[in-house]
């Protein structure tokens, strides 16, 4: 069994200071299955017929449930049979089990959590930091997440998607193990496909009504919309990996593009504080004599401030250039 754990974790390209990390998030037939498949594509009858021979039984509920945990995905194969799979990386699988099996992921200890979330962010950003950095510099270039938008904006979003709305945890949040800010966030258009969160029976269905308010309370709780196309998410600037990479790369305004320049009247104020405890970059603070203060330096653009201010201190002004 040993040799099969060793090639089994070399399939889902597991670093080795990970293997123990990696362990509890596959059962001991996906291991065999890894080892067996490696990665190549294998008709589901066929994997169904291997969990059969090692004892399993109803095997079509343990493909569905690999499938379902993505540690498999479906993918095209011979015209002849009707679905193929194939193994998923240990990257793929790693924010499917902290999203969607928080209680074994609080089995971690916070010092592998944040080395497994450090090495994360490197390999995202390996794969996705030029087409920020192009994003930046005004090409258009798809990707996720590239900008920020108003509630306005959000809300017309939520109405191009349709009158059924997917919700699943935020990624970033979960694998931060956020709770201090709600993690159930981030908002997708409803697609039946293969690989998609519905195809896998996973997230929560949602009205319209119901989206518009969920993006309302999480822009009272100081969380940033930002999205395009397919999916909203409501991001904060902890854990959101978006924002940590535009702070590694000094894209502020450029990536996530701002579309919004953040003016504040001193005079209207009324110093309540409610922008300094929602704003996620620290643009307004309090200084040594307890005085609302707004340094433009450090706003990124992502304009909640605006809606909760109270007596409307802070509004909105269009960039004519997003730099």
């Amino acid at each position: 069994m040993e040799n099969i754990y060793q090639k089994a974790m070399e399939v889902w390209e597991v670093p080795e200071e990970f293997y123990e990390a990696a362990s509890p998030m596959y059962r001991e037939y996906e291991v065999r299955l890894a080892a067996r498949m490696e990665r190549n594509p294998v008709p589901g009858e066929t994997i169904c017929s291997w969990l059969k021979e090692w004892g399993q039984e109803d095997t079509s509920r343990l493909l569905f449930e690999s499938y379902q945990r993505n540690v498999l995905e479906k993918c095209e194969g011979e015209k002849d049979v009707d679905i193929w799979y194939r193994m998923t990386n240990f990257y793929d699988r790693y924010p499917f089990f902290a999203q969607f099996e928080p209680e074994a992921y609080a089995g971690y200890s916070q010092e592998m959590v944040d080395r497994l979330n450090q090495w994360d962010l490197k390999v995202y950003m390996d794969s996705v930091s030029q087409a920020a950095l192009d994003i930046a510099a005004g090409k258009d270039v798809p990707m996720h997440q590239t900008q920020y938008l108003t509630l306005e904006e959000s809300y017309a979003m939520m109405d191009a998607f349709g009158d059924e709305i997917l919700v699943v945890p935020c990624n970033c949040k979960a694998m931060g193990r956020c709770t201090e800010k709600p993690v159930d966030v981030c908002m997708g258009r409803l697609e039946e496909g293969p690989n998609t969160f519905a195809d896998r029976k996973l997230g929560n269905r949602i009205s319209l009504a119901e989206a518009k308010e969920l993006i309302l309370r999480a822009n009272q709780k100081g969380l940033m919309q930002s999205g395009e196309n397919q999916w909203l998410c409501n991001c904060d600037g902890v854990y959101c990996y978006p924002a940590k990479m535009a702070r590694i790369l000094k894209t502020r305004l450029g990536y996530p593009a701002a579309h919004y320049e953040i003016l504040w009247d001193p005079a209207v104020c009324v110093q309540c504080g409610k922008c300094t405890r929602i704003c996620n970059h620290k643009a307004f603070y309090k200084d040594g004599q307890g005085k609302i203060v707004y340094d433009a330096e450090k706003c990124w653009g992502c304009t909640i401030c605006a809606p909760n201010c109270p007596k409307g201190a802070i509004t909105l002004k269009k960039r004519e250039h997003l730099s």
